[in-house]
This record gives C-alpha cells, sequence and structure tokens, in this order.
C-alpha cells in the first residue's frame, strides 16, 4: 500500500441488507487473490527458475491487492484506519458511486449530517479494496465480471491513519 493505491467500492445497501440475505464477500476475495496475488512460494520458485541465485532471494514488489475492509457499523470512518499503517490516509470522494435514494432520506428527513452518515452508514458500499494503482482498472473490471458493482471510490494518500470523506 502506498499513496497512490486505490480504493475500489463494493455495493450493498442497509436496505438491501435488511431485505434480503447477507453477501457474502468470501469468494470474491478468494478470487481476487487468487488472481491478482501470486502465492509468495510460487513466485520465489518463478524467480529461482528464471534468474541467478543470488536474484532469487531479492525483494518482491508488493501485491496488487493491498487490504480490504468490511464498511459495516462504523462506516468509513472507522472501518478503513483500521487497514492502514499510521502514515497514511484514504480519502473517500462523495458521489463517486450510485449511492442508494434510502440515506439521502434519512439525511433530509433525519436531519442526520454528512459526516454522521459517513461514519455510521456504508451509504451503498458494503467493502472496499485497497489496490496497486496501475492494477486499479483491471481489478475492477474483473469484480464487475462476476456480477459486483464497483467503482473506484478513493485513493491512499499521505496522513495519520484516517479515512476521510470529501
Amino acid at each position: 500500500m502506498k499513496p497512490t493505491s486505490r480504493v475500489p467500492g463494493l455495493r450493498g445497501s442497509i436496505g438491501e441488507e435488511l431485505l434480503k440475505e447477507h453477501i457474502s464477500y468470501g469468494p470474491l476475495v478468494q478470487q481476487l487473490l487468487k488472481k491478482f496475488n501470486p502465492a509468495p512460494v510460487a513466485a520465489a520458485r518463478k524467480r529461482a527458475a528464471n534468474l541467478d541465485k543470488s536474484a532469487a532471494f531479492s525483494r518482491t514488489p508488493p501485491p496488487p491487492v493491498r487490504a480490504f475492509a468490511h464498511i459495516t457499523g462504523g462506516g468509513f470512518v472507522d472501518n478503513i484506519p483500521r487497514v492502514l499503517a499510521r502514515t497514511l490516509d484514504v480519502v473517500i470522494r462523495k458521489g463517486s458511486w450510485d449511492m442508494p435514494p434510502i440515506f439521502q432520506i434519512i439525511a433530509e428527513k433525519g436531519g442526520v449530517p454528512d459526516a454522521e452518515l459517513y461514519q455510521v452508514f456504508n451509504m451503498g458500499i458494503g467493502m472496499v479494496a485497497i489496490v496497486a494503482a496501475e492494477k486499479a482498472d483491471g481489478i475492477l473490471k474483473f469484480i464487475r465480471a462476476q456480477n459486483h458493482p464497483a467503482w473506484i471510490i478513493g485513493e491512499v494518500v499521505k496522513g495519520g491513519g484516517l479515512a476521510r470523506v470529501v
């Protein structure tokens, strides 16, 4: 994870969760890791077969899929920082995904401020993945091909271990 990593979000609203079975992201997470993050041992063997002995033990680049955060109670503000280094923030951009109308109704009818909405509710994003910027488009395409609506909703920047919604 570094300041240019991207943050795809996968759809899941409170209304959907209340009216149907819970969405399990487990199979998708396993598919993403299998496709985009090679096993460390297999990667080391591949390097050893293709390179001289001294290069076989060189540092491997970080995997494209860096972290996942399930957006449950605590919303973006409390859940995403759990996977961040203390020197990084995530900036989530409002309006970068299709937010279900229920959250607008809650805001307007309940007089709930934006800051509270994004801390308490998932705002239609059930999970986020933090991925390498150069692989973000391919990972997003793969997620969508698995029939999960997904968008790039933010990015990782230098900071203090916080999630900020702007």
